[in-house]
């Protein structure tokens, strides 16, 4: 495999989330889990690739005390129950799960009537948080005007808005994924970086298509200027069996 000429036992790469290695968003970090404690409905926005999924997994993670519930929108089906899915999921003596957080990620895609219910049953003590992760809000957050007025009323100022990394966390996310072995020198990084445009998701699919691509052991900023301008990410595929 092509990782395996820069030492790595693995694709350091990869983009599936592992709420083990989280860069950056320290603020929102931390607003997050201080919303979810507090008990409230939570909103998280961004675009594609920014960490929303991310970030939710790394909540579901920190939450040791409670009873966390994850569900990807995309899998919902209209007549989908909430109530009968936590219940179902229940400790013992009690009709719903202790301290229960609710976490519904791609929201989006979802109709008012799951937001509605999960809204009813978070008004009724049944979950204690309930926060949606929704993709391509406005910067603002108008665009949730689309929601119920309850729902809006209830989630207020409590969004979370979630943009690039900064420089440096952006530097540490490639170093932390390359660990003792990293084939970029500060410029490439550089590089990569602008291109991705601060983007984590894009900045792991360029670090991974530039090591694939190149035939050098340490990888300059020209060398990934040439890659990157060459090589659309698709193309790379091909080349990774």
């Amino acid at each position: 495999m092509w990782y395996k000429k820069y030492r790595w036992k693995h694709n350091p790469f990869s983009i599936r989330v592992n709420p083990g290695i989280f860069v950056g968003l320290g603020n929102e970090r931390k607003k997050l889990a201080s919303f979810v404690e507090g008990g409230n409905i939570v909103l998280i926005v961004g675009g594609r690739g920014v960490g929303k999924t991310s970030l939710l997994k790394w909540l579901e993670n920190r939450l040791k005390r409670h009873t966390c519930f994850y569900l990807n929108a995309e899998e919902i089906k209209d007549g989908f129950n909430i109530e009968a899915f936590l219940i179902a999921n229940k400790t013992f003596l009690r009709k719903y799960p202790k301290r229960s957080v609710l976490l519904v990620d791609e929201s989006q895609r979802i109709g008012d009537w799951f937001r509605v219910e999960a809204q009813s049953l978070w008004e009724r003590g049944a979950i204690k948080s309930l926060v949606l992760v929704h993709d391509g809000l406005a910067p603002d957050g108008s665009d949730i005007k689309e929601f119920p007025v309850n729902l809006k009323n209830r989630i207020g100022d409590r969004i979370i808005h979630l943009k690039k990394l900064s420089k440096e966390d952006a530097y540490d996310l490639i170093r932390i994924r390359c660990g003792k072995y990293n084939p970029f020198d500060e410029l490439a990084m550089d590089e990569i970086i602008k291109k991705s445009n601060g983007n984590p998701r894009k900045i792991l699919e360029n670090c991974e298509k530039v090591c694939i691509e190149s035939d050098k052991d340490k990888i300059s900023k020209y060398e990934v200027e040439k890659i990157l301008k060459e090589n659309p990410v698709a193309d790379v595929v091909k080349k990774m069996s």
